[in-house]
């Protein structure tokens, strides 16, 4: 259970900041375990109306039967807020606000500050490793990474990435707590982090490798990887993300890499469209313009060579990094299936 011996007497509170896609999918889910939430959210959120769809969706489900009265008194509480001194005493910090290190960074500072000495902090982060955003002094050996994915509710995966300064303790009490929430998790050091997503990115620069060499176009690949690898596109999930948000994710991923020349399609064909303003669906316009037309469904002739070529790379990719991380295969197995959706 997540809660060391001092905490046995209470229900944990956990705060959640960032109100995206992550910050409200993280929010949420754990709003289905117990402890107890603060939600903090920018100062550019409408608070009263995410308070008021919040109220709305716990008096519906106390209304069908689905929480109990006890339940339901203690969710109506939840404190949803744009101040940051509302987490003071929260036991358990998830940060989940745009991949800008700096912000992180400032963030963390200030809420070393605010927040009480023995809380642990975590980010969500899926392209900074912790010791790049953990404050300095005491607060460094309860900090680490806390990876979810989205949806979160159905990928049953979170890495959990550990520093050389992560203690001992806080890693026994966010095991418990990935624990209770069902969460399975992947641990890995800091050299190991973001395996899922490295994986991924393999497998994203081999397809826009062949496209730029004239095999197939965009959309045809992008429909040949939904109907034999796994079921999302490779360049829709691109703009689905977001292509900024992609661009620099890939670049911390990349920047260190021995063999970072070999990413230099990916990395420019997103600079390019990051240049352009083309930001993917929220600007309109990416690898695709939206809304999409009529999609064509003819394969390309050499469909079979091409989906070998991307599974080759995909499977290559998952038993190197698998290795170096020293993860058991069974572990890589199953957190592999869920990030592509294969379980």
């Amino acid at each position: 259970m997540f809660l060391t011996q001092k905490q046995k007497s209470k229900t944990p509170k956990v705060g959640i900041i960032g109100e995206g896609k992550m910050g409200s999918g993280i929010f949420n889910y754990l709003l289905n375990f117990d402890v107890e939430l603060v939600w903090a959210c920018s100062s550019e959120a409408d608070v009263e109306k995410l308070h008021r769809q919040f109220i709305k969706r716990i008096k519906r489900a106390f209304d069908a039967g689905n929480i109990d009265l006890l339940r339901f008194d203690r969710l109506i509480n939840t404190c949803i807020s744009h101040n940051l001194e509302d987490l003071q005493p929260c036991d358990l910090i998830i940060e989940a606000i745009p991949e800008i290190l700096e912000l992180k960074k400032e963030l963390f500072n200030t809420l070393d500050h605010i927040v009480k000495q023995e809380a642990i902090f975590t980010s969500n982060s899926s392209s900074f490793n912790p010791s790049q955003m953990a404050p300095q002094g005491s607060r460094i050996e309860k900090f680490a990474g806390l990876h979810f994915f989205y949806p979160v509710p159905l990928k049953n995966i979170v890495e959990f990435i550990v520093t050389n300064n992560t203690s001992t303790e806080t890693i026994t009490v966010l095991e418990s707590f990935l624990q209770l929430i069902q969460r399975r998790f992947l641990k890995l050091d800091e050299e190991n982090s973001f395996l899922l997503n490295k994986i991924f990115l393999a497998v994203q620069n081999e397809a826009l490798i062949i496209v730029n060499t004239g095999q197939c176009s965009f959309i045809q690949m992008d429909l040949l990887v939904k109907k034999h690898l796994f079921p999302f596109g490779i360049f829709d999930f691109c703009d689905s993300v977001g292509i900024d948000i992609m661009l620099t994710s890939v670049q911390n991923y990349t920047h260190l890499y021995h063999d970072k020349d070999y990413y230099n399609p990916i990395i420019t064909a997103l600079q390019t469209l990051a240049n352009a303003g083309k930001f993917g669906i929220k600007t309109g316009g990416g690898f695709y313009q939206y809304p999409l037309g009529e999609v064509l469904h003819e394969e390309p002739i050499n469909a079979a060579e091409i989906v070998n070529r991307l599974r080759q790379t995909w499977h290559s990719s998952a038993k190197q990094l698998t290795a170096v991380s020293n993860i058991p295969v069974d572990e890589a197995k199953f957190a592999i299936g869920e990030y592509f959706g294969l379980v």
